[in-house]
């Protein structure tokens, strides 16, 4: 009964914010929008297409790899060791977070993906619109429970922040009710969705023995929004996307992104010296911004590293 009423006021709210949820995946009549070839109508709740689904938009090893890791750090940070029974805990409660919130960016893209990415999974119609919806709508009810089992077991503190990290989720998922107008501002639009990893560092520092509101749990969050929101800006730096793709470097130029980026990777700078790992991430940053540097032949002027340089290098061959 729980579930039931838990996945029926998701649905409910998630109604009465977004429209999307009216609309149907059908195929697209022969000859419509330029002839184009009709879309494929999906099998009706097909394992098999949801394990294809999962497997090309979210790897398992990648996220099996963010989800332990996270864990395992805020776990380790806290107690000094890590405790089996507790990283189980978080690694499920985070594995199907973070599988959930990839979900969601699909159902949220949809519409433009249909346009810049017609060959993924949903687009395509690999699976319908309105299954995965509900998936995620059951989905978000179970995590719902699955706060409510950890305060049982554990404590009060860490199902209200695991509660409190899936509560933030679906305001993502919604968009905050502004979609329109967030989408438009991308920086705005990244701050406020990079928020769930404070979250989620907290909850884990939480189940670790710190107190909900801890200090350390906050600098985790740090580290993680650094790690997290660099790989954001950094992983579509093409100056030749177009604007419906809404990435930093064509929405808002070379030097607000440098900048930008030069201030997501001061913050994990600074979190991690407070916390006492930039033993661990400074060289690590150091590795990274290294390799990125642009060197003759490695990569073209107008993409990669040398998007985000002020003054990129420009290789010109020489005339015979």
């Amino acid at each position: 009964v729980p579930c039931v009423l838990a996945r029926n006021v998701v649905a409910a709210l998630h109604c009465c914010v977004m429209e999307k949820v009216q609309r149907r995946t059908k195929p697209a009549p022969q000859g419509d929008q330029g002839g184009e070839k009709p879309t494929k109508t999906p099998e009706r709740w097909s394992p098999k297409n949801w394990v294809t689904f999962l497997g090309e938009r979210a790897p398992p090893l990648v996220f099996l790899l963010l989800s332990a890791g996270p864990c395992l750090s805020g776990l380790s940070t806290v107690e000094g060791k890590v405790h089996l029974d507790k990283f189980l805990w978080s690694l499920v409660g985070e594995l199907v977070l973070l599988l959930a919130v990839r979900v969601m960016d699909d159902v949220k893209d949809y519409e433009k993906d249909k346009i810049i990415h017609p060959e993924r999974p949903l687009p395509r119609g690999l699976l319908s619109y309105d299954e995965v919806v509900h998936v995620i709508h059951g989905t978000l009810a179970g995590m719902v429970l699955y706060a409510i089992l950890l305060g049982c077991w554990f404590n009060w503190a860490v199902g209200f922040m695991y509660g409190l990290q899936v509560f933030y989720v679906f305001l993502m998922y919604i968009e905050f009710g502004i979609g329109d107008w967030l989408e438009e501002r991308p920086l705005l639009y990244g701050l406020t969705h990079q928020v769930s990893i404070y979250f989620g560092a907290m909850f884990i520092c939480t189940l670790g023995g710190a107190p909900w509101n801890s200090w350390v749990g906050f600098l985790m969050g740090s580290v993680g929004f650094s790690g997290f929101f660099t790989y954001e800006i950094c992983r579509k730096l093409d100056p030749t996307l177009p604007k419906l793709k809404g990435t930093y470097l064509v929405i808002y130029g070379k030097w607000p992104t440098f900048f930008f980026t030069l201030g997501t990777i001061s913050v994990g700078a600074v979190s991690s010296y407070l916390i006492g790992l930039h033993w661990m991430l400074w060289p690590l940053q150091t590795l990274m911004i290294g390799v990125r540097l642009p060197r003759p032949g490695a990569c073209k002027p107008q993409t990669g590293a040398h998007a985000l340089l002020p003054r990129p290098i420009k290789f010109k061959k020489k005339k015979n």
